[in-house]
């Protein structure tokens, strides 16, 4: 039997959880958005590391001898401040046992090395990790004490923290709280503990296990709010919020599962292995604000488990329609946060922003862009984008239903349009504006950023005029059969393009023409502008410095003088004819 190998393999599962999370953490403080940047250089010799991903993806590739090479190789610019050097000496003794560990086969490791190198991971935990060092103690002295059945563990007795007091404008809430089912099957208190930022103080709330069934989604979190959009305009606004709690939370899930399945997956298979790595922000009332993701995961989890599971949370006591300012800014802090940038589709983050600042007017500009840590105009930008967006859903019979901007895929189309509607008047920009939604809607771009350039180009050279009253003659016709059409999804407007196929050959068509005139225009232009580019140059040249010449480059000079003569006469009698 392997009974000190399955010991010292639950060590380092345990270590590898407490050391993966806190390398991440250091290493994101230090190098900002660079840090997996930087542990790609310091492990470049390691090749089963991914390019990119989310945060917390990236931190969970680390394993064990990659956590230890980090804290080794990085030691002198992130770790040398803020750990002692034994932490050092430790991984490296670590390193070796991992080795043994990897290689052993179906031997067992000695008793007294199983007992040195849990004693070796409880030692470095600790100064990472108190709560993870106490897990490791305990397989220490479970390891201790087996030969001669001395050990018996120690029961945890949960006590941590005091909940704060509750800052809710609307008081402390009692019927339905979670916060007085604490010491039920219901709510455990744990000795963990989160820091929250909320109304401009930062406090530190203990963190409970929860079971699964008490808590539901946040509707009003951007991504999932515009998921909720396509299910009424499928079924009917306000459909959803009157279904039962289980119900809802299950359609949700099913969108927060189709959003992005691997990695869903990923991070389930990881949860499932080594439990929830970061606790969540819940409001008494069951709401979750931050960990959508995790609870979908557990939810997912407990569907094979015979036992109740628990989602790990902190609890603040606020109401979201009488806190719902506060509540959205602790959001925006959590999800855009210096430490934890969201993967957000930009849709769904500038949908959010919109509805937030000009929809709802629930937040400034100012107090938006302070929160999520950019520029007043980064903010405006991202507005005046999904204004456009706005314009032509509803241009297409579906206002407000921005899954379908989503599946369209018409962030960065938009984005690169404003560009060039800046150099038009008000005429000329909803003429844009109608050419991009028309060949959105007809599906004649296939590629979105050459036909952006493209148009960029028109305008730059001033050759646009024509593609615009070319075009113009193909919108009357599809703003009249559009409106003529029973749309009630993308589908329909997918069926509409399908059954119109020869307009958007003609749409595309009209480009081709416009792009073969402008290039026409330029070469009829050419001429002109290299002979005005010529007669600047001539007109730089000091003729005072002459008399500072030498013979040589006096000579030099007049045969240049005389092959231009040349060059002008040629170009006089060619134009003669």
């Amino acid at each position: 039997m392997q009974e000190n190998y399955e010991f010292v393999q639950r060590g380092f599962r345990i270590l590898v959880t407490s050391m993966s999370g806190y390398i991440g953490q250091e290493l994101n403080k230090t190098y900002k958005k660079d840090w997996w940047k930087e542990v790609l250089i310091a492990l470049s010799d390691q090749r089963d590391l991914p390019f990119s991903g989310e945060y917390g993806d990236l931190v969970d590739s680390l394993d064990i001898a990659n956590c230890i090479r980090l804290l080794d190789r990085k030691w002198n610019e992130v770790f040398r401040d803020i750990l002692p050097l034994n932490c050092r000496t430790w991984a490296k003794e670590l390193m070796g046992v991992r080795n043994i560990v990897s290689h052993i086969g179906q031997q067992d490791l000695e008793q007294l090395m199983a007992e040195r190198a849990l004693d070796t991971m409880a030692l470095l935990c600790k100064e990472i990790d108190p709560e993870g060092a106490e897990d490791i103690r305990e397989i220490y002295q479970e390891v201790r004490g087996k030969a001669d059945g001395r050990y018996k563990p120690t029961p945890v007795v949960y006590t941590g923290l005091a909940q704060p007091e509750s800052e809710s404008k609307r008081g402390e809430l009692t019927e339905g709280s979670l916060l007085q089912m604490v010491g039920t099957d219901v709510v455990e208190k744990t000795t963990m503990t989160r820091k929250v930022t909320y109304g401009g103080k930062t406090v530190v709330y203990p963190v409970y296990r929860v079971r699964l069934d008490m808590l539901y989604y946040n509707d009003q979190n951007d991504r999932i709010a515009t998921w909720i959009t396509r299910y009424e305009s499928e079924n009917g606004k306000g459909e959803l919020s009157d279904l039962n709690v289980e119900i809802r939370n299950r359609i949700i899930e099913n969108f927060i599962y189709e959003s992005n399945p691997d990695s869903i997956q990923k991070t389930q298979k990881n949860i499932a292995l080594f439990g929830q790595r970061e606790p969540g922000v819940t409001l008494a009332d069951g709401r979750i604000v931050d960990g959508n993701r995790r609870f979908t995961c557990l939810r997912r989890i407990q569907r094979d488990s015979a036992e109740p599971i628990y989602f790990e949370t902190v609890i603040m006591d606020m109401d979201i329609r009488e806190d719902k300012k506060q509540i959205k800014l602790l959001e925006l802090s959590i999800q855009h946060g210096e430490e934890k940038k969201v993967d957000y589709d930009l849709i769904d983050y500038s949908v959010g922003t919109y509805r937030d600042i000009v929809q709802t007017r629930l937040l400034t500009v100012e107090e938006y862009a302070s929160r999520t840590n950019e520029s007043v105009a980064d903010v405006k930008k991202r507005i005046e984008i999904v204004e456009v967006i706005s314009e032509f859903l509803a241009y297409i019979k579906l206002p407000e239903q921005y899954h379908v901007a989503r599946e369209y895929q018409l962030f960065a189309l938009f984005q690169e349009m404003i560009s060039p509607l800046k150099k038009l008047d008000e005429g000329e920009k909803e003429k844009l504006k109608k050419i991009a939604f028309n060949n959105v809607v007809m599906k004649a771009i296939p590629d979105q950023r050459k036909f952006i350039r493209d148009i960029k180009g028109l305008i730059k050279n001033g050759t646009y005029i024509s593609y615009f009253e070319d075009q113009e003659r193909w919108a009357s016709m599809i703003h009249e059969r559009i409106a003529s059409a029973d749309i009630r999804s993308k589908e329909d407007i997918d069926k509409f393009a399908s059954e119109n196929k020869d307009i958007a050959d003609e749409l595309q068509a009209s480009m081709e023409r416009a792009l073969l005139r402008s290039r026409s225009q330029l070469l009829k232009n050419k001429p002109a502008e290299n002979v005005s580019k010529s007669i600047m140059l001539m007109m730089e040249v000091d003729s005072r410095l002459f008399n500072k010449m030498d013979a040589d480059e006096k000579e030099n000079l007049m045969a240049e003088l005389d092959e231009m003569s040349r060059i002008v006469d040629n170009f006089r009698r060619a134009l003669a004819r």
